[in-house]
């Protein structure tokens, strides 16, 4: 009996440090989301950062307003996309880094708190006097050797500027499933090199990418863009309504890793002519003609009317709708890209 008892005893102990043990290991866990969740209290960006990772993309042509916002930030940013990374054709195709994104990227390394962001080299079909060019990815994947060699150039891009992942944006390659073919084996040979090398690797894809014809590797991030269902050649609209992001989310569910990317600012359109707008420049078009916002039902964007124009844009409040719809049709937070840092 005596032996009985005090094997129960032994046993009980074990019981209780094992439960201690595992209640500190909740408490941690709970500690480490307050923690992240306090990190996340303050800033406008706050409610949109909660409960996920926020990445945001800064665009070599406005660089100082961003990295003030960033500073700003901080503390809701998890990564930072430097755009861009594209080709010159007067030197056989090199790639480079655009001036402003050094600057921007070079101050991000100079403080304690934006020092601690990831810093993605985003890479751009585009060349000094072409954007997205399809020819220019069919020159640079037109074999396996290429499609190689062409995944070093920008590993050794990235290593170059100390960055800690690398982000491909090639554009327009829509329905081409001969030209995505070639990508996939581009996408593995940049993958392996990129995992060698340390750094995280993104993909970022279009709507309209045929997704269930592709045969899309694991491994990667894959950033889905949720924006321009209205823009260029279109009437007047939003970037995106709650029916396109619940399609969106159908459409590309068969990914693994998988976040999506909204955009805030919008649009001016008069007749044929539509001319981007970011955040601010909205707001101060409408102050300056004291025109009255009005936020769609069915988009949760604001527009309003001045003259013969009606501008269309997105603001805080309009990106926590999206993200609540893209949530809800996911059925878990989901990780948010925001085009762009303003």
């Amino acid at each position: 009996m005596r032996k009985i008892s005090k094997f129960l005893s032994i046993v009980a102990l074990g019981l209780l440090v094992g439960g201690c043990s595992q209640g500190q290991k909740a408490k941690q866990t709970k500690t480490k989301t307050e923690t992240k969740t306090s990190q996340k209290a303050s800033g406008d960006l706050a409610k949109l950062s909660q409960g996920r990772d926020l990445f945001a993309w800064t665009v070599y042509w406005d660089v100082d307003k961003p990295w003030q916002t960033i500073q700003k930030e901080s503390q809701n940013i998890d990564a930072v996309g430097t755009f861009a990374a594209f080709y010159d054709e007067n030197k056989n195709y090199e790639l480079f880094l655009a001036d402003g994104s050094k600057k921007l990227d070079k101050e991000m390394r100079t403080t304690a708190k934006t020092s601690k962001i990831k810093r993605y080299m985003t890479v751009v079909n585009d060349t000094r006097t072409t954007d997205k060019s399809t020819d220019l990815l069919e020159t640079l994947l037109s074999s396996k050797s290429k499609a190689d060699k062409h995944a070093k150039e920008v590993v050794a891009l990235a290593k170059k500027y100390n960055f800690t992942g690398v982000e491909i944006d090639y554009e327009q390659i829509r329905d081409n499933l001969s030209l995505w073919k070639k990508f996939i084996v581009f996408e593995k040979a940049l993958y392996a090199r990129t995992k060698k090398a340390g750094l995280d690797l993104r993909i970022v894809l279009e709507p309209s990418t045929p997704v269930s014809k592709i045969n899309f590797p694991k491994g990667p991030e894959y950033v889905v863009m949720c924006y321009n269902l209205y823009g260029y050649g279109t009437n007047p609209g939003p970037k995106a309504d709650y029916k396109f992001l619940k399609k969106t989310v159908e459409d590309f569910s068969s990914l693994g890793k998988i976040s999506y990317a909204l955009s805030n600012g919008g649009f001016d359109f008069n007749g044929d002519e539509v001319t981007s707008v970011t955040g601010p420049e909205a707001l101060k078009i409408k102050n300056k003609y004291k025109a009255k916002a009005v936020r769609d039902q069915k988009s949760g964007a604001l527009y309003f009317k001045y003259g013969s124009h009606t501008v269309w844009y997105a603001d805080q409040t309009t990106l926590q709708l999206w993200a609540k719809t893209l949530d809800k049709a996911s059925g878990k937070k989901v990780d948010i890209s925001i085009w762009r840092m303003e």
